[in-house]
């Protein structure tokens, strides 16, 4: 035991027997509950442990010494407050734990790209599907297709897994793409959300913010109008040698239901209403290849024949075409469906694609105007406006919002289809209170039973 120790700055314990009365003292001074427990050279405070039931020593150790019953002094204070407050035993042992015990816990927040993509993984697969609403499942080959599609192709930029973000890789990924392209926004969009998983995410966010991501740089939008398609779908079927038209009907028959239901190439495999009438909740809709059928209503279930889901899910479509002749001309009514078998053993992305894909060679191989299949798609939406159903009804049958339907298929107009709407628009059907002033204006007899049966069957005044 040192000699001469300070007692807060002045007067000296010259002897042992100095620190055993400053000991008792002190002792006196406790709070409730708590005590001093020396043993040997050591010093503890004393006190029932939240959680357990006897008056135990606990660590720390203070040292047997002036300091020492100062410093446990100061702390029985701190332990005594505390208990006082005491909301739950284990906020009470962190508490100790760093306040008295000083332990300064370090948390490894280390994490590599391997951590953060299986991170980002899970998050999907226990989220839902944006148009469908449904919960995803890992198992579905589009669902599997559409991950890859959205975040698998930026992973695969990164060369290193298992190593630490760094600024420099994660600008060097970024930047494999070109700047103003759409690949380049997706794929930042991709990128910030795997910063924001490190630990350093205020800083890596910041210097991404600098960055310009906004697209710049556009594909050409291709159309096409009602004449371009019809004079290529007939080149097409009369350049075809014998052995191959089945095949080349099939397909044909593909482009003219995108062209009159406003299909998404890969729908027409959904249909459940080809061959055999739908029934459901009690109402039958009547197959299209029924020749009784005047509404020719097309049903979309969710899957495809070869076992992928439909971007926005099942739905009834209303075909976009009224005019008769034309239909027959197209062959609506007599289904070709083509058969695709894809390789089982092929990448969900390639399964989900495939039938699209071939849609689109044959498209190229036989000179079509437009290489693009949506081209059909807002061909049909025009077509549909030109026959005067309602942009609601176009939107809903076509699978997507009246906005997008406003903004988005607008935009892709073929030019003669538009001049046909604005020079045609007087050929579109009046209001039944404009069509009875009109009958009247030219003379026509309203009270003529023949008058009213018209007036019925077409504006269905029953």
């Amino acid at each position: 035991m040192s000699k001469n120790l300070e007692v807060g700055g002045e007067g000296n314990f010259s002897n042992f027997e100095d620190l055993l009365k400053y000991y008792k003292v002190a002792s006196s001074q406790l709070p409730k509950g708590i005590s001093y427990k020396k043993q040997g050279k050591y010093l503890y405070l004393q006190f029932v442990f939240p959680g357990e039931s006897s008056r135990l020593p606990h660590k720390p150790d203070y040292g047997f010494s002036y300091e020492g019953l100062i410093k446990a002094k100061e702390n029985a204070f701190r332990i005594a407050e505390k208990l006082d407050t005491l909301s739950s035993v284990t906020e009470f042992n962190e508490w100790y734990d760093k306040e008295i015990l000083g332990k300064n816990e370090v948390i490894d927040d280390r994490i590599t790209y391997r951590q953060i993509f299986e991170k980002i993984e899970q998050k999907y697969w226990n989220g839902k599907n944006k148009n469908t609403k449904k919960n995803r499942t890992d198992t579905g080959l589009s669902e599997q297709a559409s991950f890859d599609n959205v975040y698998g192709y930026v992973f695969k930029r990164f060369t290193d897994w298992d190593k630490q973000p760094t600024w420099d890789d994660i600008k060097s990924v970024l930047f494999s793409w070109e700047q103003g392209t759409k690949s380049f926004k997706d794929s930042y969009t991709v990128i910030k959300k795997i910063v924001s998983y490190c630990p350093n995410a205020d800083k890596m966010v910041a210097l991404l913010s600098e960055i310009d991501y906004k697209q710049t740089k556009f594909r050409e939008n291709q159309s096409i109008s009602l004449d371009q398609f019809l004079e290529w779908h007939d080149k097409a079927l009369d350049d075809c040698l014998p052995h191959y038209l089945e095949t080349r009907q099939s397909w044909l028959w593909v482009a003219a239901m995108c062209v009159v239901y406003g299909l998404r190439p890969s729908e027409i495999a959904a249909a459940k209403n080809l061959t055999k009438p739908y029934t459901k909740d009690g109402i039958t809709i009547p197959a299209i290849s029924n020749p009784d059928n005047k509404e020719l209503l097309l049903v979309l279930g969710d899957m495809t024949y070869f076992g992928t889901t439909i971007k926005t899910g099942g739905r009834v479509c209303k075909s976009m075409c009224l005019d008769k002749k034309l239909l027959e001309r197209l062959d609506i009514q007599k289904p070709k469906l083509p058969e695709y078998k894809p390789n089982k053993d092929s990448k969900p992305i390639s399964i989900v694609q495939g039938f699209s894909n071939r849609f689109r060679d044959y498209m190229v191989d036989w000179k079509c105007p437009v290489t693009q299949s949506y081209a059909f798609r807002h061909l049909s939406n025009q077509l549909g406006e030109k026959y005067g159903i309602p942009q609601e009804i176009r939107a809903r049958s076509l699978g997507h919002s009246v906005a997008v339907n406003e903004s988005t298929y607008k935009k892709r107009s073929n030019f003669q289809t538009s001049v046909d709407l604005l020079t045609n628009h007087s050929k579109q059907p009046l209001s039944l209170d404009m069509a009875i002033q009109q009958l009247e204006s030219v003379g026509f007899d309203l009270d003529d039973p023949s008058v009213n049966a018209i007036l019925k069957v077409i504006y269905q005044l029953y």
